[in-house]
């Protein structure tokens, strides 16, 4: 994990450029605190800061370049199978690291082209590749997007960082919010893909290569996990366990090479229970850890966690927190974190964890992002179910949602002729943002929901599913889930990796039929049947806990307090586009019910975050 910046124009760099690199560079010492460095000519500049983990030598900082001085490299991220890949090279090519993952990816570029060179790495990517005499910069972001590519313009000049605060602490663009992002926001809880939530900042896609010459640029994809959803795999039963196992077995161990110490978040649950059997038989160093409320609740799993652990050798460390705790880190996190509002809270104790990682100087954490997608979530039977209600006769729900009696949430899934999935509307629908918006509303996140579904043709009973996980993987993982784990534990000078997030393992899941990967109505049948072999039946047979559950008291008891004061009582800039009439019955609604508690922190974040970029002078604290 590292923080990568830099600066293009074919026309000629501003020597003043040389100066805001730096400071652009150094806004991001939290992502690597152990080096920074950067390059520049008169047409390209880039800096690099390292977190380091793989070679830790002096000879592996970056920026890097090849032996001949023609090619140069930023990096962000892993690339796993690098000792396979330098095999292959070694023979032609002049390798200056003992084994740099990052100098793999240069002479991997040289003998394959970039295209055919990313292919064939398995990873988490952000990098800047600079061909000298080509001139040609490449931005690429890896297949799921686990790691962020940020670029805006100041005039001619490109400038692009993992991190959009690093432009603005260089004066390099103005703080520009973007309505349409916003009113996403509300909806997705981020962004929809390749945009951000500002007007002038766009973001690399997952999956694809943005290239940069002096006649302009172009991006386009070298992964697409369309292709996958719309391919049909007839492997039986037995078959799909074997092959699930075997690249999950070898996602594992990749993801368990390091030259530092490793952590695993562990709660107990299936996922991360899965992690640590794995992992513990490849790294006799590894250690748990546990957050969980210092007042035992239904969402606790940590007895679980402390058994399982035992049995299995590996020392557990407990992270307790109190209501006092949370409440302190909810506002730690929020400050300490510019580009996006914390519209999921489960950031805010990836936070904590990954600090309490760095407490242990764990440099890497093993976290269980990506199993569900892979298995199938219980509420996507659900969400099928009324699919293939709603489907019978659209007319008709569509007229029952236009009567107030009628106008229930569950039935807010239509664009146009067309049933969108309500899996992804993790906030408000549009109709519920048609209440609390200020106007019209500026666009329609529900299009944004239809033209990634609409992607997945395939003529198959679950096709509904199979657009359901194309969301999955085009905007809910990447702009959305995959940042919630960055940010937190790039904040805290972390390098979080997720076995289940590995392409090879998704690609072969994709095309496996719903109703062998929930049979029987099973949610993550092919998972659990491997677990059965593993994992004893006191964790087989619990029931599942989310991460965030542990959120739920906060939510029910201490935000609306703050919603009262920081929203409504400070009138805050969040009512320059939502109602305030409204969120005042919100607020009365949720103190009478205890319902709606969500709702008010993805409004809450919101407004925190909008004051932040304005007042950020009262936001500073530690990290």
């Amino acid at each position: 994990m590292c923080g990568i910046s830099g600066l293009i124009n074919f026309n000629g760099l501003d020597p003043d450029y040389r100066m805001k690199l730096a400071l652009m560079t150094s806004a991001l010492k939290h992502r690597g605190p152990d080096y920074q460095d950067e390059f520049m000519d008169e047409s390209v500049g880039l800096g690099h800061r390292r977190l380091s983990i793989i070679d830790l030598s002096f000879t592996a900082n970056q920026p890097m370049f090849t032996k001949e001085k023609d090619v140069v490299i930023v990096f962000n991220g892993e690339v796993y199978n690098h000792a396979e890949i330098r095999k292959e090279l070694e023979g032609n090519y002049p390798f200056q690291t003992n084994h740099s993952d990052t100098e793999v990816i240069l002479y991997a570029y040289k003998e394959w082209g970039i295209s055919e060179a990313v292919k064939r790495f398995t990873g988490m990517f952000a990098f800047a590749l600079y061909d000298i005499p080509r001139k040609t910069v490449f931005l690429v972001r890896d297949r799921i997007g686990q790691k962020p590519i940020n670029f805006a313009f100041n005039g001619e000049t490109m400038v692009f960082a993992s991190e959009v605060h690093a432009m603005h602490k260089a004066n390099l663009i103005p703080l520009d919010i973007s309505t349409d992002s916003i009113y996403h926001y509300l909806t997705f809880l981020t962004a929809p893909p390749g945009e951000s939530m500002y007007g002038n900042v766009q973001r690399v896609k997952a999956g694809h290569i943005m290239e940069i010459t002096p006649n302009g640029r172009k991006e386009y994809p070298y992964w697409n996990i369309t292709d996958y959803l719309n391919t049909h795999i007839q492997d039986d039963e037995a078959t799909a366990i074997e092959r699930t196992e075997a690249l999950l077995e070898q996602s594992m161990r990749y993801r368990n090479i390091a030259d530092v110490p490793v952590s695993l978040a562990m709660s107990g649950g299936l996922d991360s229970s899965l992690n640590l059997y794995y992992s513990s038989k490849i790294n006799p160093d590894l250690r748990g850890i546990n957050v969980s409320f210092s007042k035992q609740s239904e969402f606790n799993e940590d007895d679980v966690a402390k058994r399982y652990c035992k049995e299995m050798g590996v020392p557990l460390s407990i992270a307790r927190i109190d209501e006092a705790t949370l409440m302190h880190e909810v506002r730690k996190y929020m400050y300490a974190q510019s580009d996006v509002p914390t519209g999921d809270p489960n950031a805010v104790l990836m936070y904590y964890i990954s600090r309490r990682s760095e407490d242990q100087d764990r440099k890497v954490m093993l976290v269980g992002e990506g199993g569900d997608e892979i298995g199938g979530y219980p509420k996507y039977l659900k969400h099928f179910s009324r699919y293939k209600l709603y489907s019978k006769a659209p007319m008709a729900f569509k007229l029952m949602m236009r009567q107030p009696i009628y106008n229930l949430r569950k039935l807010d899934v239509f664009h146009g002729n067309h049933i969108v999935s309500q899996a992804h509307v993790h906030g408000f629908t549009e109709a519920e943002k048609r209440k609390i918006w200020q106007g019209h509303g500026p666009t329609n996140s529900y299009e944004v929901l239809w033209d990634i579904m609409k992607e997945v043709d395939i003529k198959t009973n679950d096709q509904f599913l199979r657009q359901i996980l194309n969301l999955e993987y085009k905007l809910r993982l990447p702009e959305m889930i995959l940042q919630r784990i960055d940010y937190p534990t790039t904040a805290a000078s972390i390098e979080a990796r997720s076995p289940f997030v590995d392409h090879k393992l998704i690609e072969y899941s994709a095309g496996l039929p719903f109703d062998l990967k929930m049979k029987n109505g099973q949610a993550k049948y092919i998972i659990r049947k491997i677990a059965e072999q593993k994992l004893p039946d006191y964790i087989m047979n619990q029931k599942k806990v989310g991460f965030g559950q542990l959120l739920t008291p906060f939510l029910n008891t201490t935000l609306p307090a703050w919603f009262d004061t920081d929203v409504l009582g400070m009138k805050g800039p969040v009512l320059e586009y939502l109602k305030p009439t409204v969120l005042e019955n919100m607020l009365r609604q949720h103190r009478l019910h205890h319902n709606i508690g969500f709702k008010m922190w993805v409004i809450f974040a919101l407004n925190t975050w909008l004051d932040k970029l304005v007042n950020a002078d009262k936001y500073k604290i530690e990290r």
